[in-house]
């Protein structure tokens, strides 16, 4: 049985963070039934957390290395960050990493320290672009000159869309191995509410980006769309006074203060909720508890949550960035606009406002296209697949 060490960078779940890395998790679990896995998380250690955990999770093994570390906008300490996190892993995985055959990084920034660590063991390396570090993190230390030659020692690379794939040649040119894989998603959890007639019901806009404060990200809390969105809404509020709609407003730090004052501040306050985090498991009735997601992101690798919406058979109304031309075509299975562009994003939500029935017609597209072309089933045999060709000569 292969085995292989898979490097969630993006977190995992823990007790204290049960949001962070549930996509790892999942890979995680598709990945044991067909591998012999490690899963090994890097956090940074603070007071109270051991320096290395184990826990077994039936199927696979997770160790946790809390490493002092610095957090990574401190772009003067990266080399020191760099050279912290090799130390750890060279001392506390050693015996792992040498009887692996392959190591998975999940995250380019990943990648780059085990280009460096792999000089030292014979496993083949394989690295897993995901978004933020093709889009940020790896254009931004490329240029300043700190990258060297790290792709030579990758074995293969992989993408989570389409949109990366070319990012990646862009940057770093041509790979033997170069192949795209959708993390899809699980329609028989994410599916449509049959238990009302949404005819009957407001229309209930949802969105799940919040205002995260992105410091190494150049647009910063709006990264997801969540200013943008906040301004559409103030018009919008404005705008459909007498009509049955609502807005859910979710994710990092949706109700800080000056999201809060923004509500307080429209003609409707009543019509807006701030959420929040929602927790993963509640995520699947989330979207059938609403109809419309909203998804005005200025930067994506490829979102979870609008797959997770088309699945659950909503209409998803999204900008035309990252992956997200690779789920939407536009007015078949959703609405695409252009990114931080209050006016058309005003516009989209109003042509919804005043015909209704796009929703159903539209969703029912959507659905029908996750079913088709991605469905999660295939993401841990197409690893697989990958695993096997890295180590055929």
């Amino acid at each position: 049985m292969l085995k292989v060490v898979f490097i969630a960078g993006g977190g995992f779940p823990t007790e204290d963070k049960p949001f962070q890395g549930i996509f790892n998790q999942r890979a995680a679990i598709q990945l044991a039934e067909l591998v012999d896995l490690t899963v090994v998380q890097y956090r940074m250690y603070l007071p109270g957390r051991k320096l290395v955990s184990k826990e077994n999770f039936g199927a696979y093994t997770k160790i946790t290395l809390c490493v002092p570390i610095s957090p990574f906008f401190a772009i003067t300490l990266y080399n020191i960050n760099n050279i912290l996190f090799k130390l750890f892993t060279n001392f506390f995985i050693k015996e792992y990493l040498k009887k692996a055959d392959i190591v998975h990084c999940v995250d380019g920034d990943r990648g780059v320290l085990f280009s460096g660590v792999k000089k030292k063991y014979s496993f083949k390396l394989l690295v897993q672009f995901i978004g933020g570090d093709l889009n940020q993190d790896l254009p931004q230390q490329l240029a300043r000159g700190r990258l060297g030659n790290w792709v030579s020692n990758l074995d293969a690379v992989s993408f989570n869309s389409k949109s990366l794939y070319k990012k990646y040649k862009a940057l770093f040119g041509t790979h033997k191995k170069m192949k795209v894989i959708y993390r899809g998603v699980d329609y028989c959890i994410f599916k449509p509410n049959t238990c009302y007639k949404k005819k009957e019901k407001e229309i209930i806009f949802y969105f799940l980006g919040g205002v995260p404060n992105y410091k190494t990200f150049s647009k910063g809390r709006n990264t997801k769309g969540g200013i943008t969105l906040m301004d559409a809404w103030s018009i919008i509020d404005k705008k459909f006074k007498k009509f049955n709609i609502c807005l859910k407003f979710a994710g990092p730090d949706s109700s800080i203060g000056f999201v809060q004052e923004w509500r307080l501040k429209l003609a409707q306050p009543s019509k807006v909720e701030l959420l929040g985090m929602i927790h993963p498991k509640n995520i699947a009735s989330f979207h059938r508890a609403g109809n419309v997601l909203l998804a005005p992101s200025l930067e994506e690798g490829l979102p979870n949550t609008v797959m997770e919406a088309c699945s659950t058979k909503n209409l998803v109304i999204a900008t035309n960035v990252g992956g997200i031309p690779e789920i939407i075509d536009n007015n078949e299975n959703g609405i695409l606009i252009e990114p931080d562009n209050t006016a058309k994003l005003v516009e989209a939500i109003s042509s919804i406002i005043l015909n209704r029935n796009t929703i159903e017609v539209l969703g029912s597209a959507a659905r029908k296209k996750m079913e088709k072309d991605f469905d999660s089933k295939n993401f841990g045999t197409s690893y697989y697949d990958l695993y096997k060709q890295m180590l055929t000569p």
